[in-house]
């Protein structure tokens, strides 16, 4: 590269052409665009900076000579209302009082401030003289008005037509030892005196009136259109002053800073005269300067006045207005027109001294603009450039980066990119063809291997718990939760203790507590269930306490109760938290004293039963939110021990499936009846790998009972000697599982169910399934599995009365609900047993309250009543909700 660059020895093509080709395209189009854009750039910037600047200086001043006849006319403006106002109080009474009146008010309602007003009749009694002072007006007596050589009555103006104005010069006018409040005072001011002939109806004259303007007035106008922020102001922080000088070349006043103070501001030349030299004092304006004959171009611009004319002095001298550099100088004359329609007269001029540096800071900010325009077309270019070479890069890497990634994930599907250039495309197509081709021969691989998998998963375990070194009792189970539960049951069964089983509905709390009965030294002794949860309050009262003969209406005969029934033994309350208040209490009363009334008894009677409560409910959350007694839950809770839920355990899933699926086709077996005993096989179906690992993946929110139903399913429906993983129907566990939880009160939880068949969950899927199950127990076919019928007639019957059962129902009600409702609904209120009565299905007792707390909780249905008044109102049609 440096001796591409030695003038010595220059480098030859094939050495600049290596040189470019070793470059990236970024450097290669960065080298080669930039050096053209810069010259462009700057051929454009020389052509056209000249002449911007012109056109800004020019544009400058005319807004400078703008703002110059702006105020000139705003001022006009100012003298024309004050001759209207003149011309308003002379078609007016010339009545003293009243004339004060009219001046009070003008000075009350603010706007310009009128000085003098002064009327001199045609006979020497009929004139006066009123002044503003301070915005009260003072009558001048007339001997000092008339002593007054500045005074209106020695410059009245005669000779002037019917509503002519005529006006003055500007003037200085001292009135001394005027009586204003108690006091005599000295007043001094600058006005311009307009006057007018006053005529009466008949058109003869009666005199000339005179009003003065106040020069502040004037003044103000200028400073307000001479601020930084007037509307014609070309810059905000442009330095502007504005001067008004008379015909004759006199400095009378200038512009100053506008606010607060401004009305009450003397006239001034101070600023505007700076770096001039003349006179000072003009006769009647003894504040006024006049420049001496030295300053031409000042002379030379009031001469133009004089004729009329507005113009723009170059100037360029330091030290006129400000001490500062007066770039230029607007000039523009003031006139009045005495009546509408005639030559207007020239009463002075104003000049503006633009002292800013607008002019130059615009180059400046020209030379600027042009500078950033240049490296930002530099860097434009530079940024299409590059971007352009990463747009190319971009392509390759994207194919680069796809194909790096198939690699490492070993894919090799096809490449799926947005649109290249077509090139690049046809790159990419040629490369989808190796992996179309490679994909074809993956995919090959895959399903040898997917078949190979679905081979292995069909194989059945050969290493699944033997039946025989299952525990008989139903507690099956070698995982640490259920080792620790069984040491807890063993230490529980040592102490006659109340226990106090929690767990989640389906995991056995029955099965525990009949343990504990079992292995406590009451074995012997009986072992009574009480479910609290499927009886109203007046029921279990006395299915828990008994009575005595002639308690009530119906007790004909005495009744011991579950307390003295159990004696000896052991009393599981189940579902204890779903008691009502009267109940616990009574609850509370028994555990606490050992001692039970009976309904109907005068006395107490002494029990020794052991009680063992369980509940799906966090009962001590339910004590503290007041539904249950908190006194209670103490008590039954002298020993706890929870249940563990089979997701936590699911390495014992393996063990119950095989006690469920021998203990399903045992009781199956039984129910077929002796006269098949001998010819059915009660083996049951092996477990595929597949159906296993089904089992072992899913959750099972239905606990240890949706297991043992789902396999209950699948034996059904098994067809051979293998159970297959498309033989577990885990869609159907989840149906059940979400009817388990439409009661908050868990009335669902039954009997543990680890060694009986639940016949409920069959039920809960309609008529169609207890068809079948009718069908299975009482055809005399044989089978040579496990006790399943193998009939090609009696299977797909009751399988398509079981899918059309379901379809014609909701997919989370049971059907018995839906073909009920209408009925329910046609009665607007139904009990327990009429709901039973109703469904004509032999629905027991707590599947029926089930059903009915369901649709109450879900605002079907609304509860009145206890025990045996309580009815259901029917709230909302069940179309409305399903």
């Amino acid at each position: 590269m440096m001796k591409m660059f030695d003038i010595n020895h220059p480098a030859s093509a094939q050495e600049i052409s290596a040189f470019f080709r070793n470059r990236s395209l970024t450097k290669r189009m960065l080298m080669l665009g930039l050096p053209v854009l810069t010259a462009a750039l700057l051929l454009i910037f020389a052509a056209t900076g000249s002449g911007l600047e012109f056109v800004i200086n020019r544009a400058i001043a005319r807004n400078v000579q703008l703002q110059a006849q702006g105020i000139s006319l705003a001022m006009a403006q100012a003298m024309e209302e004050t001759r209207n106002q003149l011309l308003v109080l002379a078609a007016g009474s010339m009545n003293t009082q009243e004339m004060i009146n009219r001046m009070k008010f003008r000075a009350k309602a603010g706007g310009l401030r009128y000085r003098e007003l002064a009327f001199e009749g045609l006979s020497p009694e009929n004139r006066y003289l009123l002044l503003n002072v301070e915005d009260d007006v003072v009558v001048v007596p007339i001997q000092q008005a008339l002593a007054n050589p500045t005074g209106p009555f020695h410059s009245f103006t005669t000779k002037l037509l019917p509503g002519q104005v005529s006006v003055s010069q500007p003037m200085e006018v001292l009135y001394s030892m005027i009586p204003i409040h108690g006091s005599a005072q000295t007043i001094t001011i600058h006005v311009l005196r307009f006057t007018t002939p006053v005529f009466d109806s008949n058109g003869s004259l009666n005199g000339y009136l005179m009003l003065s303007l106040d020069l502040r007035d004037l003044r103000d106008i200028l400073s307000v259109h001479s601020a930084p922020d007037a509307p014609l102001q070309t810059d905000s922080d442009a330095h502007v002053r504005t001067m008004f000088f008379d015909r004759e070349g006199w400095l009378l006043f200038q512009s100053e800073p506008v606010n607060d103070h401004l009305r009450q501001r003397k006239l001034s030349t101070d600023t505007a005269r700076a770096g001039l030299t003349g006179v000072f004092g003009r006769p009647g304006f003894n504040t006024a300067f006049r420049p001496g004959p030295e300053h031409i171009d000042y002379w030379d611009m009031v001469v133009d006045v004089q004729k009329g004319h507005s113009g723009q002095l170059p100037y360029q001298q330091r030290g006129w207005g400000d001490a500062k550099p007066v770039k230029r100088v607007s000039y523009a004359p003031l006139c009045f027109t005495p009546v509408a329609g005639d030559k207007p007269v020239i009463i002075g001029g104003l000049a503006v001294l633009d002292s800013g540096l607008t002019g130059t800071r615009m180059g400046i900010l020209l030379m600027a603009i042009f500078a950033s325009a240049f490296v930002g077309g530099t860097l434009l270019l530079a940024l299409s450039l590059w971007w352009l070479a990463r747009q190319i890069n971009k392509s390759l890497n994207a194919i680069t980066s796809e194909l790096e990634s198939r690699n490492l994930e070993e894919k090799c599907d096809p490449l799926k990119l947005p649109s290249l250039p077509r090139e690049m495309e046809r790159l990419k197509v040629g490369i989808n063809t190796l992996l179309y081709r490679l994909q074809n021969a993956q995919n090959h691989k895959e399903r040898r291997e997917a078949a190979e998998d679905a081979l292995y998963r069909r194989e059945p375990l050969t290493d699944l718990p033997r039946w025989e070194d299952l525990p008989s009792d139903g507690i099956v189970g070698f995982s640490t939760a259920m080792r620790m539960l069984l040491d807890n049951v063993r230490k529980a069964a040592q102490v006659n203790d109340d226990v106090l089983v929690v767990g989640e509905t389906g995991t056995g709390k029955e099965l525990i507590s009949e343990a504990i009965h079992l292995m406590s030294a009451r074995a012997k002794a009986p072992f009574i269930t009480i479910n609290c949860g499927a009886l109203d309050e007046n029921l279990l009262m006395d299915t828990l306490f008994g009575h005595v003969k002639g308690a009530y209406t119906e007790a004909h005969t005495s009744r011991k109760g579950a307390f003295l029934a159990a004696q000896g033994g052991t009393l599981m309350l189940d579902e204890v938290g779903n008691a009502a208040p009267k109940v616990q209490q009574a609850l509370l009363r028994a555990l606490s004293t050992r001692r039970i009334r009976p309904l109907g008894s005068d006395h107490d009677v002494p029990f020794d039963t052991r009680i063992i409560a369980a509940t799906n409910a966090p009962l001590l959350e339910d004590a503290q939110r007041g539904s249950f007694r908190e006194d209670l839950y103490y008590r039954l809770a002298v020993i706890t021990i929870k249940s563990p839920p089979l997701r936590d355990r699911k390495a014992d899933i393996p063990a119950l499936t095989v006690f469920f699926l021998h203990a399903a086709c045992k009781a199956r077996t039984e129910k077929l009846g002796d006269a098949r005993k001998d010819t059915l096989c009660i083996i049951p179906p092996q477990i595929s790998r597949g159906a296993m690992d089904k089992l072992l993946q899913y959750d099972w929110p239905g606990n240890v009972r949706e297991l043992k139903n789902t396999l209950t399913s699948a034996l059904t429906f098994c067809e051979g000697s293998v159970l297959y993983e498309e033989d577990i129907q885990l869609a159907a566990a989840a149906s059940f599982a979400h009817n388990r939880t439409f009661s908050s009160s868990g009335a669902l939880e039954q009997n543990s169910g680890f060694t009986t068949v639940d016949t409920e969950f069959l039920q809960e899927r309609g008529k169609d399934v207890r068809k079948h199950n009718d069908a299975l127990q009482n055809t005399s076919a044989t089978t040579p599995t496990y006790g399943a019928p193998d009939s090609d007639e009696l299977r797909p019957k009751a399988q398509d009365s079981f899918a059309q059962g379901v379809a014609s129902s909701a997919p989370h009600l049971p059907p018995r609900i839906l073909t009920a409702w209408p009925r329910i609904a046609a009665m607007k209120t139904i009990t327990r047993l009429e709901y039973q009565n109703i469904t004509g299905s032999d629905i027991s007792m707590r599947t029926a309250q089930y059903d009915l707390q369901w649709l109450e909780k879900h605002g079907f249905l609304r509860k009145e009543g206890h025990g045996r008044s309580q009815r259901y109102v029917v709230l909302k049609d069940l179309a409305e909700g399903v």
